[in-house]
């Protein structure tokens, strides 16, 4: 019952999720991507435990690198949610199909 109301919690037109929804799924599945599209300084400060830190600027040219498997499950944060948007459709248009942005980003939580 709890996955079906999660389920329901999902902004589909953008595939953002809310921070319980994030939780539930890092329980389920330990290979998720937690990606952080934050400056260095900003993610050197604070960041959810086993994120990777991509910074906006420089995703295209790392995330390839970094995240070869396009059907990963990635989910994209920042502070507030604008970047991480921004970071979601350049990955989508790259062609990674599992990608949700979190959220509200950190200050949501």
């Amino acid at each position: 019952m709890k996955r079906i109301k999660n389920f329901f919690k999902r902004d589909f037109s953008t595939n953002r999720i809310e921070y319980n929804v994030l939780q539930e799924m890092l329980k389920e599945n330990a290979n998720i991507i937690l990606l952080d599209v934050r400056n260095i300084l900003e993610f050197e400060e604070s960041h959810l435990v086993g994120a990777l830190n991509i910074p906006l600027g420089e995703l295209e040219k790392k995330v390839e690198l970094l995240i070869p498997n396009k059907g990963q499950t990635i989910i994209i944060y920042c502070n507030g949610g604008v970047k991480s948007k921004v970071a979601s459709e350049m990955l989508i248009e790259m062609g990674y199909i599992n990608v949700y942005e979190l959220k509200g980003g950190l200050d949501a939580i």
